[in-house]
């Protein structure tokens, strides 16, 4: 059976729609202070707590599931306070962590109100000059290797999902080892793909390629730590960094820690992995940007349209 994980294109997406100024499934999930209480408020159109909650969040350092940073200047300039959306953006620009086309494009009230203030031409332009800043420095060459070979492992985790998973995941074994297999000599060479080297999207595929390895274990666990050591220097996604962590170690027979892994058993139900102390479960998770476990199965069901506990 394969593990279901977080890492899927489909779940990529629908997360990505939660995330990005708009999360349905997470109603009533989160504790007071998370991000994912933040998501409440912009939902009640509480832009001001929504405000209050994520700049506290950025200010200590907490952690934001990828392209989170959005709803921060989403809902400074929703309430109001477009000079703070302003700084906002300035601060986060640098960190390549906005979604940039999100920013320029995305229809949401701020955002909006944003685009029509007469200072957008030139937040265009420091949009353009960072772009063009973090182009200089990448390896264009790799993020487009990365790229085409994350396109290759959803091709064929689609597929497994259209065949109705079970033994179908077998199918997307070659994809998989063919990609660990370029993905190991790329990192003995160059090192671990960062986000600063290859683009956010580069970094993601370079992940993406590493948690569908189950086949080559000591590869995954050889990894973590290089992908822990990119999240700390704001070079990855510490979201990403749990979601491997709990792959390594179910592969060493132990429970995972953030209740990210599911398999789909001879009934076709998703069950919940061994996981270790259940009762601080969602405090870890929020620890490293990760929706509740509960929005989470409500995700995984949605997706796959199969029962999930």
């Amino acid at each position: 059976m394969h593990p279901c994980s977080i890492s899927l294109s489909p779940l990529k997406k629908v997360v990505s729609t939660v995330l990005l100024l708009s999360a349905p499934l997470l109603a009533g999930a989160a504790s007071p202070g998370t991000f994912f209480d933040a998501v409440e408020q912009y939902g009640a159109d509480n832009f001001a707590g929504c405000t209050r909650t994520l700049d506290t969040l950025y200010n200590s350092g907490g952690a934001f599931p990828a392209g989170g940073e959005l709803l921060l200047v989403e809902c400074a300039a929703a309430s109001g306070d477009r000079a703070a959306a302003l700084a906002y953006i300035d601060a986060l620009l640098p960190t390549g962590r906005l979604p940039l086309d999100d920013l320029r494009t995305k229809a949401r009230p701020g955002l909006d109100a944003l685009r029509a203030d007469p200072v957008w031409p030139s937040v265009l332009q420091r949009i353009a000059a960072e772009e063009h800043r973090h182009a200089a420095q990448r390896d264009a060459p790799l993020r487009d290797a990365l790229l085409q070979r994350e396109a290759k492992d959803q091709a064929a985790q689609h597929a497994a999902v259209a065949a109705g998973g079970g033994s179908a995941w077998a199918q997307t074994t070659p994809v998989s080892v063919e990609n660990a297999t370029w993905l190991k000599a790329t990192v003995a060479e160059k090192g671990w793909p960062e986000r600063s080297r290859v683009g956010a999207d580069g970094a993601k595929a370079a992940w993406v390629i590493v948690q569908h390895a189950d086949h080559d274990p000591a590869f995954q666990a050889e990894m973590l730590p290089l992908i822990e050591t990119a999240a700390r220097r704001g070079e990855a996604d510490f979201a990403d960094y749990a979601l491997l962590t709990d792959r390594v170690l179910l592969a060493q027979g132990k429970p995972q820690r953030y209740g990210s892994q599911f398999k789909e058993n001879a009934d076709g139900i998703f069950e919940l992995q061994p996981t270790a102390d259940m009762d601080g479960l969602d405090a870890r998770r929020r620890e490293v940007g990760l929706q509740p476990l509960a929005a989470y199965k409500a995700v995984l069901a949605e997706m796959y349209g199969k029962q999930v506990r």
